[in-house]
């Protein structure tokens, strides 16, 4: 059970950078839950440029996505150990009395328990100003802690939104995720913090649709489930 506790933190860990990056933003115009575009040019990016880079060539985070806000999104999360379903939410609220971005990521474990941990963290002016974790398994509570402030600098690159990120182009292939089938999605790797993992983009999606990324525990797949 301890190997599976590491993981869960491990994933917990990934997503939650996405989510402390600064994905808060206005109401979106769009919604990814269960969503299949009716058409797609092949090569477009989600900020809606349709030329296709050449294969090898390196582009930086900051231009693959458009300016599309949204306060939700939601992955299925799969490793060799488990299976979770993994939401993020994000608003702007006091915390100990400063304004705060506040970030809630509930993990669901399906497979092979039952287990719900949620996240809390507070960020201002690129600060972490702490938070609390919980989980539950099987009806029992097993973490129940405070989490210490701490410079956002030293959390995980956040493939998602990390704009000097570098993205090497691999080719067009079709990806079915959970939020729908991108018959001409963007293929990419990238080296971060000494791994190389890879990415998929769709046209009109703000998030990568499909991720594969290595962890010390072993290769995390995550697919969008949706965005709000």
């Amino acid at each position: 059970m301890k190997i599976t506790y590491v993981t869960i933190i491990a994933i917990v860990l990934v997503v939650i950078a996405v989510g402390i990056a600064g994905c808060a933003g206005t109401t979106p115009t769009t919604s990814g839950t269960g969503t299949t575009p009716a058409s797609t040019t092949i090569g477009s990016n989600p900020s809606g440029s349709s030329s296709v880079p050449s294969v090898g060539s390196v582009v930086s985070g900051a231009n693959l996505f458009g300016t599309t806000s949204y306060k939700w999104f939601e992955y299925k999360a799969t490793s060799k150990e488990m299976v979770s379903d993994i939401k993020t939410e994000v608003s702007q609220e006091t915390y100990k009395g400063q304004a705060a971005t506040h970030t809630r990521m509930t993990s669901t474990i399906t497979t092979p328990m039952a287990a719900t941990t949620v996240t809390d963290m507070y960020v201002a002016s690129g600060v972490s100003l702490g938070g609390h974790m919980k989980m539950v398994s099987n009806g029992q509570t097993v973490m129940d802690q405070d989490i210490p402030p701490t410079d956002t600098s030293k959390v995980p690159a956040n493939p998602n939104t990390d704009k000097t990120v570098q993205y090497t182009f691999a080719g067009i292939e079709p990806v079915t995720v959970p939020a729908g089938t991108y018959p001409a999605a963007m293929k990419y790797t990238a080296t971060i913090q000494g791994s190389t993992s890879t990415y998929w983009t769709a046209p009109g999606v703000p998030l990568f649709v499909k991720m594969v990324m290595t962890s010390s525990s072993g290769d995390i797949t995550e697919e969008l489930v949706g965005w709000g």
